[in-house]
């Protein structure tokens, strides 16, 4: 067992950089320990839920009828004669769908938005959850029901629209612990000099979700069994259930507690995180955390983040429909492309700042607010460049798909700051700052409602992405001069007393 006066007294250097010498002396040798295995299965797990999460997006295309064709839609649409609408090129980019829900504009968007609902509500809970029960356990169980509800989606929507609601309702209730709950598991397994990489592949599952989830739906959908769209649903659920009896199987709740573990790779986990065993009964300091500058540098970072993603993820599909005249159901993989290089920008930042971390060039609070700054300002340069294009669609793409690739970058500054700041509370305070955050899920859609008022407008699309300009600079501002990469007193002081 780790001597309890080495792990309490660790030096300034190794609070600060994330390595001492001590650590490299029990640096196990093998490529692939527990705690890969566990960060592996987290990925895969993160990708399932995400598979069920963003696939009614692209399904729901199907499943409604539309009988009219893209132009029909512009031409109809009251229009404000100021406004620059983009003229059709190509009449392939119409089509016609005999889906079999007849629902109106304001109805999908009561589908669509129903699941952040859900998904707000269980974030705090799941840290809490997680602390006292384990993140095995809260994660394991949050993303099996998620599969689960996925499976009885297409039963729902043929029910009613009432129940297909309450099952979207369901599934974020179900989801919105999967995230406290993986940060949680994130604090016990991954050393500090680790965080970054781990951290950053971790999260990054759920890119890859939403990469394999766009163009496998829009593929399912045109299956010629059981209309098609309901394979988009029955898919990720029947993953997400296998997933879990694996996760089950493979996976333990800490180092401490894993049968299969080295010795050298536990040692050497338990004298980078600073501590031997969790307790459970430790109580959250709230107020600590509500009077925290860091805390609110966090929060402020993510609702920033999250502005900016919702309007890539829930409103460009919008965009690209109506502006550009994609046709998003022929397009799918186009649709996947930004998220497929997010996923790989994520993987190549995050080696970066542990290398950086490593080779001590940064500190860790230098690092976070570096690619914070990356993550937050390229893709607001690229929303610049974005607005002006106009019709141009391949200067358009372009930049869309660089704007959500820099974001990744994020998955090495905020994302993982939690840890950083306060290990022992980091799934609770994930549940705070994604509670708030993922508000902008549905605050963002009715804000571009208030402002694209002409369909197709791309003098009305500018402003929205203008508009994201402030945002992803206010908030990178506020992270960079408040932000710290140090573990706060508050969380230290509980875990003495503990010990």
């Amino acid at each position: 067992m780790v001597n309890q006066e080495l792990l309490l007294n660790c030096d300034a250097r190794f609070r600060r950089y994330g390595t001492t010498d001590k650590m490299i002396e029990h640096k196990p040798t093998d490529y692939f320990g527990s705690r890969h295995k566990f960060a592996f299965m987290a990925f895969l797990g993160l990708a399932a839920v995400y598979m069920a999460r963003v696939n009614l997006s692209v399904t729901i295309v199907d499943m409604v009828r539309m009988p009219s064709s893209s132009a029909t839609i512009v031409n109809t649409t009251k229009r404000n004669p100021t406004s620059t609408v983009c003229p059709i090129r190509n009449a392939a980019t119409t089509f016609t769908n005999d889906g079999e829900f007849d629902w109106d504009i304001e109805t999908q968007g009561f589908v669509l938005g129903s699941f952040f609902w859900g998904y707000t509500i269980t974030q705090i809970p799941g840290g809490l959850l997680a602390r006292k029960f384990g993140g095995k356990y809260v994660l394991g169980i949050g993303i099996f029901l998620t599969g689960l509800l996925s499976l009885a989606t297409p039963l729902a929507a043929r029910s009613s629209t009432t129940t297909l609601i309450t099952v979207r309702i369901l599934t974020g209730l179900a989801e919105g612990v999967t995230l406290p709950a993986v940060h949680h598991m994130l604090s016990a397994w991954v050393p500090t000099q680790e965080r970054s990489t781990i951290g950053a592949f971790v999260l990054a599952g759920m890119q890859f979700g939403t990469v394999v989830a766009l163009p496998l739906s829009g593929f399912l959908c045109d299956v010629n069994l059981d209309g098609g769209w309901p394979l988009a649903f029955y898919v990720p659920g029947f993953l997400a259930v296998i997933w879990f009896l694996g996760w089950w199987w493979a996976v333990s709740d800490s180092p401490e507690n894993d049968p299969h573990i080295s010795e050298d790779e536990r040692k050497f986990i338990q004298i980078s995180i600073g501590n031997l065993q969790r307790d459970s009964t430790i109580q959250t300091p709230w107020l600590a955390m509500a009077t925290s500058v860091h805390v609110w540098a966090i929060l402020i970072a993510h609702i920033g983040k999250s502005w900016g993603f919702s309007i890539l993820l829930t409103e460009l599909p919008t965009y690209l429909n109506t502006v550009l005249h994609f046709n998003m159901k022929a397009n799918c993989l186009l649709s996947a492309m930004p998220y497929m290089a997010m996923w790989l920008c994520s993987i190549l930042f995050s080696c970066a700042a542990d290398e950086l971390r490593r080779k001590h060039i940064l500190s860790t609070t230098q690092t976070r607010k570096l690619f914070n700054t990356i993550g937050f300002i390229a893709p607001a340069f690229a929303f610049v460049g974005a607005s002006f294009t106009g019709c141009d669609q391949a200067a358009t793409v372009t930049l869309i798909i660089l704007a959500t690739a820099f974001i990744g970058a994020v998955y090495s500054g905020f994302e993982v700051n939690h840890i950083d700041i306060a290990p022992e509370h980091a799934g609770v305070l994930m549940g705070i700052t994604n509670c708030l955050a993922s508000t902008c899920g549905f605050i963002a859609p009715y804000v571009i409602s208030q402002i694209v008022t002409t369909q197709g407008s791309v003098d009305q699309w500018r402003i929205v992405f203008l508009l994201s300009v402030v945002v992803y600079v206010a908030t990178n501002s506020f992270y960079v001069v408040f932000a710290t990469g140090e573990e706060q007193q508050w969380n230290r002081a509980k875990r003495s007393e503990s010990s």
